[in-house]
């Protein structure tokens, strides 16, 4: 006998299994926001290649990569102000700017850093360093040929104004003069 009851019971609770749910399943589209909007997720950067407009990178320049005490620092310039900062792996300086990235190249000078700035970021590279400015010669002070006026005792010796028949005048000096 305790084995038929148990038999009905057995019997009894598999039907009430095959029954439905108790709570209907909702659609997976449901617990979207659970993993779009979740506190507890990373979000990354919107990529830093196509930026929607100006951003801080514009105006800065990559002069120099170098390592100390295990740290990578990348040495920029900003090419509106001339002022020279610094920036290191991971760790924001003073104007909030950190290296995000470091994308080596085939040559020093193809080598790219990504930085990053609040929630903005942008690329750097050698190739944005300005060039090298040319620098515009002060004005060549005028050069005249050193001529000793005639008649004036050299040496004890008098130099004429014109030169000697079958020699050719000296060629003039580089010499300049000063200004009159």
């Amino acid at each position: 006998m305790p084995f038929l009851l148990l038999g009905l019971f057995l019997l009894v609770s598999g039907l009430a299994t095959a029954q439905e749910p108790p709570v209907p399943f909702l659609p997976l589209t449901h617990y979207a926001p659970l993993w779009e909007k979740s506190l507890f997720t990373t979000r990354d950067l919107p990529s830093p290649d196509a930026p929607a407009g100006p951003i801080f990178t514009d105006s800065l320049s990559l002069t120099g990569i170098y390592e100390l005490d295990g740290q990578t620092v990348a040495v920029l310039v900003d090419r509106t102000t001339s002022l020279i900062s610094e920036a290191r792996l991971d760790v924001e300086n003073e104007a909030g700017i950190k290296i995000r990235k470091i994308t080596p190249g085939a040559s020093m000078d193809k080598t790219r850093v990504q930085l990053q700035k609040g929630d903005q970021a942008g690329w750097v590279n050698f190739a944005d360093a300005p060039a090298a400015a040319p620098v515009n010669p002060a004005p060549a002070l005028e050069t005249r040929p050193a001529v000793v006026p005639g008649g004036a005792p050299v040496g004890g010796v008098t130099t004429p104004l014109l030169p000697r028949m079958g020699i050719p005048p000296p060629p003039p000096s580089d010499v300049p003069l000063p200004p009159q």
